[in-house]
């Protein structure tokens, strides 16, 4: 998925990025069509009879270039997507310089002293061939064969095995410092760029007196297929992933420590310990997906075996359990027989309709508890058929701030619920006298109860806030009127009464009263029949923030899962920066998250229309992203 416009079944340009072409159009890694000029693993250097001192000079300077800054190998697929532009384009702005790029020899050079060498005797032929067995069946098979020494894997993004293998080794000196397997490491970036991080897996020498080593990589968030919203992450947080290749050992920059952490939406900076990165995630590059570590990948520090040699499909068990609660635990076993659902965004059938009948047939008892939409038609229409359902009629905006409100007043008043209710059970007689008596001498009205709250501007009186739907003594419903909270200081019992009742017939959400928050922001503002759209700015147009709105809500509410629908044009529009957005904030949050397409025609109906689906997780809900279910069938 080089664009957010394809299909997940592509494979993004992801990095770490090959190296990029400078200004000058000097590049630091050079660029081929062929494996060996692209991983520098043969001498392919022209001779110099017959030609120019010119073209001779040229050949030495770019000798000494490629020399001087050997980056990792990159695997082709990456290196011609990495960062917009195509190996091709390189090449030829390489050309205009009036050269052509050349890969570097493959045999080390005897002159000068060398800074990365390994150290120690080197492992037994017996034990190597049982921790990397491939390298050696490999390389006997290729042998009898007569093929080159490089095998190219299944995967591509692994490129191809060096198995002309002399011995391996268990450490390396390099530039005085000593790395042991397992080490994590700063790997050469880009020229300018920041230097890329790996695990060191393994050391080994080449038949042709090559060191190399093996590195598994991590990505940093804009590594990945989020990009420049990857740059508000921590800086400090890498992904884990199973991508790994062979580089040579000048490639290996310095020492640094990552750590392994739980996951955790409520991720606090304190329980992080001292380290210079950590990772929590692991980060696929094959579905752009982020998940938790599932329990089979646990042991990080034997990843020996190249992962294209497993064929084994693996248990997506939850590494951490699923009772795991942290320190935001619902208020209700959401993994219980009931689990509650907003559905924002909901028009007059509401997305958690065919949601909760699906969940329904794989055992799973969804229940819309809460619905807001804008339109008062529909929701109305909601109502007639979701008669259980407490539904608001206000805009997502309005409806986050009642949210924080409410929750505020939850706290405020329902930590004495027990001993206020005793004493309204108490007194309550009394106090309805004297309020009858109090209102024959007096001109005020007097507030019967509360029945209805909102944030907003429900009469359109220009200013916005809390506001209460009064019942006033001696009139009926038809003349309840809304008031601002400042009209009603004087009436905390009232006020207390309601929020009371209110938390317990649940009529709004609080954090983690949600298991599920589903919806469908609106969709005008990027549909590719809109000839109007702002391309330069999509987040000015009201419509497309419905998107932040939406991310708000879920941070607020923490649910355990997140379902968002969109058309497809949120992956093409401005560079898909709304749809890489909404997938930034829920991996920001430390959720699981996956994106992907879906055709209603595989789905039962007759058409081809194409919807983007986001997933969202907490990482104790690992199961509904793996990669190979490709429908709703969700295993909770």
């Amino acid at each position: 998925m080089a664009d957010m416009d394809q299909t997940h079944s592509q494979i993004p340009p992801l990095t770490p990025t090959p190296s990029q072409l400078t200004g000058n159009s000097d590049p630091a890694t050079p660029h081929s069509n062929t494996r060996d000029e692209a991983t520098g693993g043969m001498d392919n250097s022209p001779k110099s009879n017959g030609v120019s001192a010119a073209k001779a000079s040229n050949r030495k300077i770019q000798d000494l270039r490629s020399s001087e800054s050997q980056c990792r190998r990159r695997s082709p697929r990456l290196v011609e997507n990495a960062g917009g532009d195509s190996t091709a384009e390189q090449i030829n702005s390489a050309k205009l310089n009036g050269f052509t790029e050349k890969s570097p020899p493959s045999k080390k050079r005897k002159s000068g002293k060398k800074v990365s060498f390994f150290i120690g005797d080197p492992i037994p032929e017996d034990e190597a061939r049982r921790r990397w067995p491939w390298r050696y069946e490999g390389a006997k098979g290729l042998q009898n064969n007569r093929q080159s020494s490089k095998h190219e894997v299944d995967n591509d993004d692994d490129e191809e095995l060096v198995l002309n293998i002399k011995s391996h080794y268990s450490q390396a000196e390099i530039l005085k410092t000593v790395f042991d397997l397992g080490d994590c490491a700063y790997i050469k970036g880009p020229k300018g760029g920041s230097n890329y991080i790996g695990k060191i897996l393994e050391f080994f020498e080449t038949t042709d007196g090559e060191d190399y080593f093996r590195v598994q990589w991590f990505f940093r968030a804009e590594d990945t297929v989020i990009k420049d919203d990857g740059r508000s992450h921590d800086k400090k947080r890498l992904f884990y992933s199973t991508l790994m290749n062979d580089n040579l050992i000048d490639c290996i920059v310095s020492k640094v420590k990552v750590v392994q952490i739980a996951p955790n939406v409520n991720l606090k900076e304190k329980s992080i310990p001292p380290c210079d990165f950590y990772f929590d995630m692991k980060y696929s590059v094959d579905y752009s997906t982020f998940s938790t570590i599932i329990t089979d990948d646990s042991s990080l520090t034997s990843l020996t075996s190249p992962p294209m040699m497993s064929t084994k499909k693996k248990d997506m068990t939850c590494k951490t359990g699923r009772n795991r609660t942290g320190d935001g635990a619902s208020r209700n076993d959401v993994c219980g027989p009931e689990l509650a659902l907003l559905d924002m965004y909901s028009g007059c059938g509401g997305m958690s309709t065919g949601l909760c009948l699906g969940t329904k047939a794989c055992g799973v008892d969804l229940v819309t508890r809460w619905a807001a939409d804008i339109d008062k038609a529909a929701c109305e229409s909601l109502k007639l058929n979701h008669p259980e359902t407490q539904i608001r009629n206000e805009s997502a905006e309005d409806l986050l701030d009642l949210l924080k409100e409410w929750d505020c007043m939850c706290k405020r008043y329902g930590s004495h619920e027990g001993k206020e209710l005793r004493r309204r059970i108490i007194g309550e007689t009394d106090e309805q006298k004297r309020s009858k008596m109090d209102h024959k001498s007096s001109d005020e009205y007097e507030v019967e109860k509360l029945v209805d709250i909102c944030y907003g501007d429900p009469t359109e009186t220009g200013k916005r806030g809390l506001k209460f739907k009064v019942r006033w003594v001696g009139y009926g419903p038809s003349d309840d009127t809304w008031e601002p909270i400042e009209s009603l200081r004087k009436c905390q019992d009232r006020i207390r009464d309601f929020v009371l009742k209110g938390m317990k017939a649940k009529i709004l959400p609080r954090p983690g009263d949600v298991a599920v928050i589903c919806g469908g922001p609106p969709c005008q503002g990027i549909s590719g029949y809109n000839r109007f759209r702002n391309v330069d700015s999509p987040l000015d147009d009201e419509r497309n923030r419905q998107i932040v709105i939406f991310m708000d809500i879920i941070d607020f509410l923490r649910p355990k899962f997140v379902l968002m629908e969109n058309v497809i044009d949120i992956l093409r529009f401005a560079d898909g920066c709304l749809g890489r957005y909404a997938m930034s904030r829920l991996v920001r949050m430390h959720y699981q998250a996956r994106l992907g397409i879906m055709a209603a025609g595989c789905y039962g109906l007759p058409q081809f229309r194409l919807r983007v689906f986001l997933w969202g997780a907490q990482p104790c809900e690992a199961s509904i992203l793996n990669p190979y279910v490709g429908t709703f069938d969700m295993s909770w």
